[in-house]
C-alpha cells in the first residue's frame, strides 16, 4: 500500500494503489525525479486473475507483488537514454528488473524493484 507522499504521481494515477508496494512506489517516484519528465503508468500492481490474463506475464511477475510497473513508450532516443540511466542511478546496488518493449502492436516500459536479497538486475529487451 503506497503510504510515503510522492512527489510525481498522485495515488490516483495507480490501479491498485492499496497493492503497490510504498518501497517500489518511492523508487519509481526517484526514477521519476531523476528523469525529469512525465511518466505514464499503464500497470501496477496486479490480481492474480488480472495478471493470468495480460498477455506474457509470468506468474513469478513483480505485479504480483505490487513492484513493479508498465509505463507508456518513451518515443525520443535521449529521453529514453535518460530515463534508463536514471533507473541505473536510482536502483544503486538494489536489483531492478527493466525491461524494453517495442513491437508493432506493444510498446512499453516496464520497471521492477526485486525483493532484497536473490536477484542480480537484468535488462530485458523486446522488438518485434
Amino acid at each position: 500500500m503506497i503510504r510515503s507522499n510522492l512527489r510525481h504521481f498522485d495515488v490516483s494515477e495507480f490501479r491498485h494503489p492499496e497493492l503497490v508496494d510504498d518501497t517500489a512506489a518511492v523508487f519509481l517516484d526517484d526514477v521519476r525525479e531523476l528523469y525529469g519528465a512525465a511518466l505514464i503508468v499503464t500497470s501496477d500492481a496486479r490480481t492474480l486473475e488480472e495478471n493470468d490474463a495480460a498477455a506474457g506475464s509470468s506468474p513469478t511477475s513483480l505485479h504480483l507483488l505490487g513492484r513493479a510497473f508498465d509505463l507508456r513508450w518513451i518515443d525520443d532516443p535521449e529521453a529514453l537514454w535518460r530515463f534508463v540511466d536514471a533507473v541505473y542511478v536510482t536502483a544503486g546496488d538494489r536489483a531492478v528488473e527493466l525491461e524494453l518493449v517495442n513491437g508493432p502492436s506493444d510498446r512499453h516500459i516496464h520497471v521492477g524493484l526485486y525483493p532484497n536479497g536473490g536477484h542480480k538486475s537484468r535488462l530485458l529487451i523486446r522488438a518485434d
